[in-house]
């Protein structure tokens, strides 16, 4: 049997061979890539007596003449200032793989097409909300997970089944953990066959 696997509270559990949750490896990698998420809580202000690195200068004491200024030499001075949009544009960032569930059945609904993102729950009252009677209120989740043992690699959609009273399928066959999707794969969720499609980058 092979080790690792366990359980993550904000993710889930995950499977070996992984020894931490992938996904918070993952977000850890885009972090550096791509810097905090959109809406990132800010650091808050420091508790009353909590120790900060902050250097606080008093101010001259009223007796005290003010420093004389400095004189800009005229070198510097001369020196034509860059305008902002002569400067070099920063490297553009990888772009995040897409994913969009399309529905092949029951035929009323055929081709409705569903986005998904990365950490969305599918279900009645999920992030990604579709009627079908036989979802439960949350049925299961997408990820973007590293490839098994490359964290430089391309992240991979993950399909999360929630529990075994309303079943997930790809392809057929039913899921019990974390499942890799590829393009094309049909999903069966609740009365719903969805086609899984894909755009990496």
């Amino acid at each position: 049997m092979a080790a690792g696997g366990g359980f993550c509270a904000r993710h889930g559990p995950f499977d070996p061979p992984n020894q931490t949750c992938p996904y918070c490896a993952l977000e850890e990698a885009q972090r550096r890539a791509y810097g905090p998420p959109a809406g990132a809580a800010q650091p808050s202000a420091p508790a009353e007596g909590e120790r900060t690195n902050v250097i606080q200068r008093n101010a001259p004491p009223p007796d005290e003449a003010p420093a004389p200024t400095e004189a800009i030499p005229r070198e510097e001075a001369e020196k034509p200032e860059i305008p902002p949009e002569a400067a070099a544009p920063p490297p553009e960032a990888p772009p995040t793989p897409l994913g969009w569930l399309v529905v092949k059945s029951p035929p009323a609904r055929r081709g409705e097409i569903v986005p998904v993102r990365a950490n969305q729950i599918i279900g009645r009252e999920g992030d990604v909300r579709w009627d079908d009677p036989r979802l439960s209120r949350q049925h299961a989740r997408v990820t973007l997970e590293p490839p098994r043992g490359d964290l430089e690699g391309a992240p991979v959609f993950h399909l999360w089944p929630f529990g075994t009273t309303n079943p997930v399928f790809i392809n057929g066959q039913e899921i019990r953990s974390a499942t890799p999707l590829r393009e094309n794969d049909e999903i069966q969720l609740g009365e719903t066959l969805f086609v899984f499609k894909l755009l990496p980058d």
